[in-house]
């Protein structure tokens, strides 16, 4: 196995546990809903601690789901400034631009989530109710947004690779 198909079996591997996990966690939102409608609106007796209890699943939810539209490249993209590009070569080098401010920004996104994730570690705060350990969910931003920076990076390499050796088949293929 060469390091290309090992990229592409590990791209696939962590392709197929996010979507695992991600339709794991919106069962447990949409389950742990559900439960508190119920108690609450039929039963009358809404169930204390389970708004404090969502907050897991679903901050989960959303970074995970960031980092799978880093993955797929499917985040929110404007690209208004390459309609006035003419050549496959212009559009990789704004591609390329964009993709290394993206990158710089992470990195800079990952230097404050580090000093976040540091101050849990030593507050080992918990939640108000149930007293469970925040950082389940507040660390968890710093682990997205290392893996968002991956995803990011690699985007990166895809564009200067473009850039010295695409045509514009190969920028079609990303979606265009």
């Amino acid at each position: 196995m060469n390091g290309s198909e090992t990229h592409c079996a590990l791209r696939r591997a962590a392709d197929k546990l996010q979507d695992i996990l991600l339709v794991l966690l919106i069962t447990i939102v949409a389950s742990l809903v559900f439960v508190q409608v119920v108690l609450r609106y039929i039963f009358h007796a809404p169930l204390m601690g389970i708004e404090e209890l969502l907050l897991f699943p679903t901050t989960w939810l959303f970074m995970i789901g960031a980092v799978k539209a880093s993955s797929e490249k499917t985040q929110i993209v404007a690209r208004v400034l390459e309609v006035f590009l003419k050549t496959p070569r212009s559009v990789s080098t704004v591609r390329a631009i964009a993709s290394f401010l993206t990158c710089s920004v992470l990195v800079w996104l990952i230097r404050w989530g580090h000093d976040y994730f540091k101050y849990l570690l030593r507050m080992e705060k918990e939640s108000p109710t149930l007293y469970l350990p925040t950082i389940w969910y507040e660390g968890l931003v710093f682990v997205a947004l290392i893996l968002m920076f991956v995803y990011s990076f690699v985007e990166l390499c895809e564009h200067i690779d473009h850039l010295r050796h695409g045509t514009a088949a190969s920028l079609r293929q990303e979606g265009e």
